[in-house]
């Protein structure tokens, strides 16, 4: 199903239609927020020049949480280190805009115009493209100004500092080929091999380019949930927590900041104000399977087993067909020594993995199915013939 989208669609809307299509939770992970107005104001790191948005931050925090479950998933506590990462990846190309910028550059507009027309050609009219884009708070205009500056940002690192490969290159790193396959020839390979050292060589630029730009950049972080996590990793707890609640205050329903402030509340050594935390991200979601994985969790570590198998028991009722959900609530059953539990949890695992393989079984067989009856109405027809 996300193949055939990809067909059709640009990358930024196939990011948004997989998620929709895997049934993600990322439609709550912003809640309160306006994807367009309010947030495109709001400024969430100064780099230089350049300002990030809470809207830049939304839309690379929406790529980056796809790309990661689409290899395996995410607990309630891991959102805040993927929306840190998700800053330090603007801030990045923010450094590479701005020296572009001052160095003089400016977007090709025939180039863009091209990449435009390249993505509309997934749709099948302009309308539909500029609906799609207004899902990410886009609109033609805007969208043509991100391509202009995804332009710079790819291309300044080699204005920066050109790459070339020469002879010598392609003849090291052939020698290195050629002990792991002796049968390979120059001739063969050596195209593959100059794309192989071109692009080893133009990363080791950008790194040190960027190195180079970040310790004369001036950078000045004020989002407040990325603070607040960077915080809990340094171990400053109380100093998490007023910078939770700070981040609460400016979107008040998101039930996954209330996860956030109950962890740091119960690492500051405020159980009873944790407790409460945790409730109201219940109160604000109470079919989510992982805040109450994550409610659950805190209770287990307080020693509040019986509390905590509870809730764990309303999150496997919530959990559907997500064996990710269902595998964590079995390790808590194990680790708590819960037998019964963990029998039913693994009984319930075993049929959701039986009805997946007959459900990807019976898929082949009605594509292949598909695939059969064109060919045999058309050995109908030759024959006829």
């Amino acid at each position: 199903m996300i193949s055939g989208m990809r067909k059709r669609m640009g990358v930024f809307v196939a990011v948004i239609a997989g998620l929709l299509a895997l049934g993600m939770i990322i439609p709550m992970l912003f809640t309160g927020s306006s994807p367009g107005g309010a947030a495109a104001r709001l400024t969430v790191a100064k780099v230089n020049r350049e300002r990030v948005s809470a809207l830049d931050l939304s839309r690379e925090f929406y790529k980056l949480y796809y790309y990661r479950t689409s290899f395996g998933g995410l607990k309630a506590e891991d959102l805040d280190a993927l929306r840190s990462q998700a800053l330090d990846s603007l801030i990045e190309q923010a450094v590479i805009l701005d020296a572009a910028k001052s160095a003089g550059l400016k977007p090709d507009q025939d180039q863009v115009e091209a990449a435009y027309k390249a993505e509309l050609a997934y749709f099948k009219n302009e309308q539909e493209f500029i609906q799609a884009m207004a899902g990410w708070a886009y609109t033609p205009k805007t969208y043509k100004e991100e391509l202009g500056k995804r332009q710079l940002i790819d291309k300044y690192p080699l204005y920066a500092k050109p790459v070339e490969v020469t002879e010598d290159d392609v003849n090291a790193e052939f020698e290195r080929a050629q002990k792991t396959n002796p049968k390979l020839t120059l001739d063969e390979a050596r195209e593959s091999i100059e794309k192989l050292v071109r692009a080893r060589k133009e990363k080791e630029a950008r790194d040190s380019l960027l190195a180079e730009l970040h310790e004369k950049a001036k950078i000045k972080i004020t989002d407040s949930q990325v603070l607040a996590y960077r915080a809990m990793q340094d171990e400053k707890f109380d100093e998490a927590v007023k910078l939770y609640r700070k981040a609460i205050k400016q979107s008040p329903e998101d039930p996954y900041l209330q996860v956030a402030l109950g962890r740091a509340l119960a690492a500051a050594g405020k159980g009873d104000d944790s407790k409460a935390a945790f409730e109201k991200a219940v109160k604000l979601r109470a079919d989510d399977r992982f805040i109450l994985i994550a409610q659950a969790d805190s209770l287990k570590d307080a020693g509040e087993t019986d509390a905590a198998a509870e809730v764990y028991r309303r999150a496997a009722e919530v959990a559907g067909e997500d064996l990710f959900a269902h595998s964590l609530i079995l390790d808590a059953f194990e680790e708590m020594g819960l037998e019964e539990d963990v029998q039913a949890q693994t009984e319930r695992i075993d049929a959701l993995q039986k009805a997946l393989i007959e459900r990807y079984q019976s898929q082949q067989e009605a594509a292949e199915s598909e695939v059969a009856e064109p060919e045999a109405a058309n050995d109908t027809g030759n024959s006829q013939e």
